[in-house]
């Protein structure tokens, strides 16, 4: 099972639209380090509707302690600072798709740190500093599938 991991995000209805994506495909999400909003945010539940009990979905308060977990395993990680397409990416049963934050993205020590494991969604106007997440989370997820399924 894929797992998407997002790195403290801020944005409730993101956050929301994105377990409900995880939900409809039985992909696991990981919520780490500082949210930028409560579990129990109306708009958090609004945007995932009446399907999070229907969401394998875990929260994890540490993002040190979930790295030091995790990066032993198949991992991605997606930034606007690498040069490495997505398509370009090898993406297998059971690895992690790992997003940050809709305001500061993964740590610049992470990204630094494992190199190889970064990858990229290309954009043609450069004034754009980057997609959406949940956006995002979408079509790396599904070329994942793509890449998994045939």
């Amino acid at each position: 099972m894929l797992t998407v991991t997002l790195f403290e995000p801020q944005i409730p209805p993101n956050t929301g639209n994105i377990a409900r994506l995880c939900g409809a495909n039985n992909v696991k999400l990981d919520l780490v380090g500082s949210l930028g909003f409560d579990i129990d945010d109306r708009y958090l539940k609004r945007a995932g509707l009446d399907y999070w009990k229907f969401i394998n979905w875990e929260y994890f308060p540490d993002i040190h302690h979930y790295c030091e977990n995790t990066f032993n395993k198949n991992f991605h990680l997606m930034t606007t600072k690498s040069k490495r397409l997505y398509t370009n990416q090898v993406f297998k049963e059971n690895d992690y798709l790992i997003f940050g934050s809709e305001t500061a993205g993964i740590s610049e020590k992470i990204l630094t740190s494992y190199p190889d494991n970064t990858c990229t969604i290309p954009m043609e106007n450069k004034n754009i500093r980057s997609l959406n997440l949940a956006t995002s989370v979408g079509i790396v997820l599904y070329e994942a599938f793509r890449q998994i399924n045939g």
